[in-house]
């Protein structure tokens, strides 16, 4: 079932913090992975290529775990559960050099090859801020 953020939870996902995705492998192990994400229209939109081992994972088990970290305070954490909904190739090359803009403040630095937009549909919210838990709602 989605979840609706609220407005700290909101603003806090607007801020560039470091976001850990988390991912299963078909073995059952875990892959952890660094990336960049955006929080729009409800959902929560990476950008990655078709050939990224997390990307296939995701697309195999419908779903990720993003963690996100406040770098100045630990306890101003998010931990995010996702269904995938769905990817496209359109659009894909600007969301890159608009998160490129995000996390460092410049175009994508990188070629632009086979990039895709994958939304994810979030179904569970944990931590909080100050250990205060985050306003949802389902």
């Amino acid at each position: 079932m989605p979840v609706t953020f609220g407005e700290k939870l909101a603003s806090f996902l607007a801020e560039p913090h470091p976001i850990t995705l988390g991912t299963t492998r078909a073995d059952g192990s875990v892959q952890l992975t660094p990336v960049w994400c955006e929080y729009r229209d409800g959902l929560i939109w990476l950008n990655g290529g078709p050939t990224r081992d997390w990307f296939r994972h995701i697309q195999r088990s419908g779903q990720a775990t993003l963690q996100l970290l406040d770098p100045k305070n630990m306890f101003r954490c998010a931990q995010i559960q996702a269904r995938f909904l769905d990817s496209t190739k359109q659009g894909a090359h600007d969301h890159i050099d608009r998160l490129a803009q995000r996390y460092f403040g410049g175009p994508y630095p990188n070629e632009k090859v086979d990039r895709l937009i994958i939304r994810l549909e979030p179904t569970r919210v944990t931590g909080g801020d100050q250990r205060r838990p985050w306003d949802v709602t389902t």
